[in-house]
């Protein structure tokens, strides 16, 4: 039988895994999850530029992951990529227009997912499970 803190992490991931697919299935924007991470943040930042470094850092994800999802957003025409003019070495990515256009249909999406998340949870108790996975994750950070 499992312990609780097992069930716990294994609930997680279903959770994590859940939300990630429901997020791809219903999507107005051809988008997953994590693309939709980088337009979000790429966004709060102005639309760019963000350097490829930044968004590995702000997602906790490898270089290759970060490469990867650059150049989807890029061939789905959502991130454009350039080299920084002062050090060649950094590549940088910026919001296009069409990722802008589709930032209303993507906050809309990310709020009915989450609304159906909290269905039947207190505004009280959203912020103590809010400060428990804050916790949480700053342990594993």
């Amino acid at each position: 039988m499992h312990t609780t803190r097992q069930a716990i992490s294994f609930l997680m991931k279903l959770i994590a895994d859940r939300v990630s697919t429901l997020f791809s299935l219903r999507a107005e924007v051809p988008l997953t999850a994590a693309q939709s991470r980088v337009v979000m943040y790429l966004e709060a930042c102005g639309g760019g530029p963000l350097s490829q470094k930044e968004i590995e850092q702000y997602l906790n994800v490898t270089h290759t992951t970060a490469k990867g999802l650059l150049q989807r957003l890029e061939e789905k025409g959502f991130v454009r990529t350039a080299f920084d003019s002062k050090d060649g070495r950094v590549k940088n990515a910026y919001l296009t227009e069409a990722a802008r256009k589709c930032r209303v249909e993507l906050m809309d999406h990310i709020r009915a997912l989450t609304d159906q998340m909290m269905q039947g949870i207190s505004a009280e108790e959203e912020t103590q499970l809010f400060e428990l996975l804050r916790r949480v994750y700053g342990n594993i950070k």
